[in-house]
């Protein structure tokens, strides 16, 4: 297994650090929780992050007064969740519900630039363009401003209550797991403060999108159930599910290929290593010690093994099961998007026995409850 590592031409990605999209107090609060310990070498986009900021201040101040005058009127319709934990295969799926015109979803664009997405979108868009690589790093999906894209990252732009700042300041990453997606101890009612913010955001995505149902993809939301539920009674949620050896490595590769780019810190791969282990172990037993309280017929689980050997059917299983009525109206957009991608290889990977042992060891109650064999 490749290690984490660190060189030149990561640090000189100044553009490429998503919390350029953030406003200024944000900022402040970020870099004073972690005590403004940002590696020498990633000044330069710090420095990047906060003359953006600047320069968008305007534009932000100018769109909140409008949206805050209207947002009360803004109902948002029960959202589709697609929950797992990360390198589960939900990006796929993600993209693939974005060819459904009747969906709404939160794109790329939007996710970076969440203060400013509505009223200067033209004058903004291509500067993210500009600064976004063709292909996702970990997987080499297609990635542009307009598709489908992590709702995490805008909650990060519009908040300090985001585990991806953990990305950014990865020395804290555990803090801000326990914190921002397990709310142990919930302390200063960060789990209020999240949901609110949430809300208001896909009111801006609702708004934008004529009132359509929003699908939407942030995995910390697997966590979150009761209070999701308690925002959107009636919420759909897709969870999918994949080999945990799989996960693992692809999870380490999500991981050598983001935080060179996103963070501000040095990680060593000793600590790197517990922090997903311990992330996934304890985001799925969330889930499992959760996923009773959704309703009867709004949750669909699925493998990801079984998703991309047909995922057509699969797709159209998981509008029977959850009651989405537009599968025939978009199953043309479907097929075509399907076969575009019908040569897409999945990653390969190696694994070591002694690696092998550890995640079985830590992760051996989703080998159970998945079926999947040590």
């Amino acid at each position: 297994m490749k290690k984490l590592t660190f060189d030149k031409k990561d640090f000189l990605k100044i553009g490429e650090q998503p919390l350029s999209g953030t406003f200024f107090v944000n900022w402040i609060k970020i870099l004073i929780e972690n005590k403004f310990n940002i590696d020498w070498r990633y000044l330069p986009k710090a420095l990047y992050v906060t003359i953006m900021i600047l320069i968008m201040t305007p534009f932000r101040i100018f769109e909140k007064n409008s949206f805050d005058k209207i947002k009360n009127d803004i109902k948002v319709k029960s959202p589709i969740f697609i929950i797992g934990h990360w390198r589960s295969g939900t990006t796929f799926l993600h993209y693939l519900m974005g060819q459904d015109k009747n969906l709404a979803y939160v794109s790329t664009f939007e996710t970076m630039t969440p203060n400013i997405m509505i009223k200067k979108e033209k004058l903004f868009k291509n500067i993210v363009k500009n600064h976004l690589p063709n292909k996702r790093p970990m997987d080499n999906l297609e990635l542009h401003a307009d598709l489908p894209y992590e709702e995490e990252y805008a909650i990060a732009n519009l908040s300090p209550y985001s585990f991806y700042h953990g990305w950014y300041f990865p020395k804290k990453m555990r803090k801000y797991f326990d914190q921002n997606v397990l709310y142990k101890n919930n302390s200063n009612g960060i789990k209020e403060k999240w949901i609110e913010t949430y809300d208001y955001f896909l009111k801006k995505i609702t708004y934008k999108n004529n009132g359509n149902q929003i699908v939407l993809k942030s995995l910390v939301n697997t966590a979150k159930i009761p209070i999701i539920l308690k925002k959107y009674p009636n919420a759909k949620f897709i969870f999918m599910y994949r080999n945990p050896y799989k996960v693992y490595l692809s999870t380490w590769k999500l991981y050598r290929k983001i935080l060179p780019i996103f963070s501000f810190q040095k990680l060593n791969n000793y600590q790197l290593d517990n922090e997903i282990l311990y992330n996934y172990r304890n985001l799925i037993t969330k889930y499992l010690k959760d996923k009773k309280f959704i309703p009867h017929g709004n949750l669909i689980e699925i493998s990801y093994e079984d998703f991309v050997k047909n995922p057509f059917e699969m797709l159209k299983r998981i509008y029977i099961k959850l009651g989405l009525d537009s599968f025939e109206k978009s199953k043309t957009a479907f097929e075509k998007y399907i076969l575009k991608h019908k040569n897409y290889k999945t990653n390969n990977y190696t694994i070591d026995n002694k690696i092998k042992e550890r995640i079985y060891n830590e992760w051996n109650f989703a080998f159970k409850e998945f079926g999947y064999t040590k």
